[in-house]
């Protein structure tokens, strides 16, 4: 088990200190009664300094076509009903991921042990205010990988371009080529805390594929889908203009497996989770539609300016 721990001034203002997120080993689920041990479990693991007078469910939920969020709440306090969220996260039968939303008050009870810190490993340039407030600049990315890595097949992959379009396309690696590619060198922002400086993407503008398939006027949202089932959403027009690209290579070389090959997202002046590896279809709405992240409390926007990590309300 991994964890990280993530905190924000939105997250302040709903009460919420910090979320702890957690990868876990697979493990296979049939029903609520059996997320709830899941839950139970993990909530003795990681919250050790706190027990669960109650493990109420509150509601699941699907996130995309693939995978299925559970909500409980860890009662600590029955009397003033004090608890901390947890959230488990299932693809089909397997659940692989927890996550905690802890008050202020009860930060201490967190097992410090479980929380994963990429600064310890790499090293950091402390930075303070500036195009990327409350970030720390490292020297490479952390890689993360939440859904295990596919396994991808060139020769049959392609990126569907779908939705409120005239002309929607089926793109392969080479007829993204043929569309003309430009590289954008900026920094890279991981919602988590980590930046790294002056990374070089090289791919096809967003704005380009935009003008060829001609969305419809009432598009206000581009729905992003991944091969192993990762989504996020993003708002039309942080892609209409500046360096948002279908990436193919990244520092000069075509993208590796685990940054998303054959082909990513990159949005740079949004957080990374926004940057989604392994694309599979890209489609325009004109409706919100929770992503992965979303679904999990993560803003729909995601500029890294203004610092919106999380939602607000």
């Amino acid at each position: 088990m991994k964890c990280y721990a993530t905190a924000s001034e939105g997250l302040r203002v709903k009460g919420v200190e910090i979320v702890v997120d957690c990868a876990i080993d697979p493990i296979a689920i049939n029903g609520v009664d059996d997320v709830r041990r899941l839950a139970s479990e993990y909530s003795g693991r990681v919250l050790g300094g706190v027990v669960c007078r109650e493990l109420v469910f509150d509601s699941n939920e699907a996130i995309g076509s693939t995978h299925m969020l559970y909500r409980f709440r860890c009662i600590v306090d029955k009397e003033s009903g004090e608890y901390i969220g947890v959230r488990v996260v299932a693809r089909g039968r397997l659940a692989s991921r927890v996550l905690f939303t802890v008050p202020r008050k009860l930060t201490d009870v967190v097992n410090a042990s479980h929380i994963y810190n990429p600064f310890n490993e790499l090293g950091r340039e402390n930075i303070e205010g500036g195009d990327a407030p409350g970030q720390t600049y490292i020297p490479s990315m952390v890689v993360y990988n939440i859904l295990g890595v596919p396994s991808i097949d060139v020769a049959k992959w392609s990126l569907e371009v779908a939705g409120l379009v005239d002309n929607p396309l089926k793109l392969t690696l080479s007829s993204l080529y043929e569309l003309g590619v430009k590289t954008v060198r900026r920094d890279f922002h991981c919602v988590t805390g980590w930046s790294v400086r002056n990374v070089e993407f090289t791919g096809v503008p967003l704005s380009r594929i935009i003008e060829l398939v001609k969305p419809g006027e009432t598009v206000k949202w581009v729905f992003v889908e991944s091969v192993d089932g990762y989504s996020t959403i993003i708002p039309f027009e942080e892609l209409t203009g500046g360096d948002a690209l279908v990436a193919l290579e990244m520092d000069g070389r075509p993208l590796d497996l685990l940054h998303g090959y054959p082909a990513r997202l990159v949005v740079p002046h949004l957080y990374g989770w926004k940057s989604a590896k392994w694309l599979s279809r890209i489609v325009f709405m004109n409706e919100y539609r929770d992503g992965y992240w979303e679904a999990l409390g993560y803003h729909p926007r995601g500029r890294v300016g203004l610092e919106e990590r999380f939602k607000t309300h």
